[in-house]
């Protein structure tokens, strides 16, 4: 119940009449979220159409799946809260885009993103959700990285890098987001980094979650210490347990326990909140992000939080040693899946 209050709490704070009415025409902002055909991916999307953003929503197509996405989107714009002045003026309204997407090609990813960032000069904040939840063993793709860590690392890492551009162009009072929903301060640290770099060796269900969380820390880390992205505020989230079709591609037995767990979880919505509220719409207001936590070799870096916004702990093994080699490790992947990029 509190969570749900301060859910609620968040939402009534950033969504108000005068917020809306600067978001729609003295400061309009862009999101691109990946992701968002369904989950918490969708529920974000919502929740910035409603606060005035013009979402960019990618994810897999199907037949009628982007028409329809955008006019969700459309209908979450025109919930104009009461006695705004563009209640009733949808002209002002913004104007959603449906990108489709195949996440386990690293080469598709650099082509959208450098789509979206031609078609698009400036965008405020590039949210990240996309994954999958599996008992399989290393499953490489047409790349030949591993499937799971590729929707949970290598495509969001590869996102971020060609969008980039338009990120640092953002004029929000706090700076551009790049937020990825994955397990910031829940996971541990991927003990065998440097002997088996890709997971290639190691592979198993706590290792690829650990790799996949401790590589984004330092990933985002690496990123965010560089001094041309000194406006970007890079954040690695855990939603907490969340009421969603997560877990989809589970055996049958799995897949029914927990959807009889799930009515347990928090509702996307509520999540959308935590998520977006203590960063991308903190920025954008002029609020503090999460005071950072945990023990740094530098100031700034990557920020932590938790299901509830709250700040979390980088792990015992976070150096920016590790993060240089992690960088390093990520250059060669990408370019061995044909994405090539500057060190």
């Amino acid at each position: 119940m509190a969570s749900v209050l301060k859910a609620a709490a968040l939402r009534a704070k950033y969504l108000t009449a005068s917020n809306y009415t600067l978001t729609s025409t003295s400061k309009k902002r862009t999101a691109v979220v990946v992701g968002a055909t369904s989950g918490i991916g969708e529920a974000c999307a919502h929740r910035l159409a409603e606060q005035g953003y013009t979402v960019i929503a990618v994810g897999r197509n199907k037949p009628g799946r982007g028409d329809e996405i955008v006019s969700t989107l459309e209908s979450k714009s025109k919930t104009v809260p009461s006695g705004s002045e563009h209640e009733s003026n949808t002209a002002t309204l913004p104007k959603h885009e449906f990108r489709s997407l195949d996440a386990f090609s690293l080469k598709d990813v650099k082509i959208v993103a450098e789509e979206i960032a031609k078609d698009h000069e400036v965008i405020d904040a590039l949210i990240m959700t996309q994954g999958m939840a599996t008992t399989q063993g290393f499953t490489p793709t047409e790349e030949g990285n591993d499937e799971k860590l590729t929707l949970h690392y290598w495509s969001r890492i590869t996102m971020a890098l060609f969008l980039l551009p338009s990120l640092r162009r953002s004029t929000m009072a706090g700076g551009s987001v790049v937020l990825s929903v994955l397990s910031g301060g829940v996971h541990g640290p991927y003990q065998n980094y440097k002997a088996d770099p890709e997971l290639r060796i190691n592979y198993g269900i706590k290792n690829v979650a650990d790799y996949a969380g401790f590589y984004t820390d330092l990933g985002l880390d690496y990123m965010a210490l560089r001094d041309s992205n000194s406006g970007v505020n890079f954040v690695h989230a855990s939603p907490g347990f969340v009421n969603t079709n997560w877990g989809q591609e589970f055996g049958v037995l799995i897949k029914c326990f927990v959807r009889m767990m799930q009515p347990l979880g928090r509702k996307a919505s509520d999540c959308a909140e935590f998520m977006l509220g203590p960063t991308v719409f903190a920025s954008d207001y002029s609020d503090a992000l999460p005071t950072k936590s945990g023990n740094r070799d530098e100031e700034g870096g990557v920020w932590i939080i938790g299901g509830d916004g709250e700040s979390k702990d980088l792990t015992t093994l976070h150096t920016i040693e590790a993060s240089k080699f992690v960088w390093e490790t990520t250059v060669e992947v990408l370019k061995k899946s044909g994405v090539t990029l500057d060190k």
